[in-house]
């Protein structure tokens, strides 16, 4: 194995398991897992902390459930949690 740190490799080039105390990212060994990563339910791999869809497009005006074309309501539009952290979707946003 070529790769600094690492326990036991996929490939040359590819880690799977780190020595002890340090983090798996993408083949790789990190004291820490990079920015926007966390380590995935109590292991040592880091994994997304949530990955959400694009935006979809606003609906109508609406106002306690009822249209209200342009006068005071609200609209709303909606994304998908396209991956949660260990599945769990409370830790993304709403």
């Amino acid at each position: 194995c070529k790769i600094e740190n690492c326990e036991s490799c996929f490939s040359r080039n590819f880690c799977t398991k780190c020595k002890e105390g340090l983090y798996l990212h993408k083949g790789r060994c990190y004291v820490t897992c990079p920015e926007g990563y966390s380590a995935a339910n109590g292991t040592m791999e880091c994994s997304t902390q949530c990955e959400m869809s694009e935006w979809g497009p606003w609906g109508p005006c609406s106002k306690k459930r009822k249209l209200c074309g342009f006068k005071k309501g609200n609209e709303e539009r909606t994304r998908r949690i396209l991956q949660a952290p260990s599945g769990d979707v409370s830790l993304c946003p709403a």
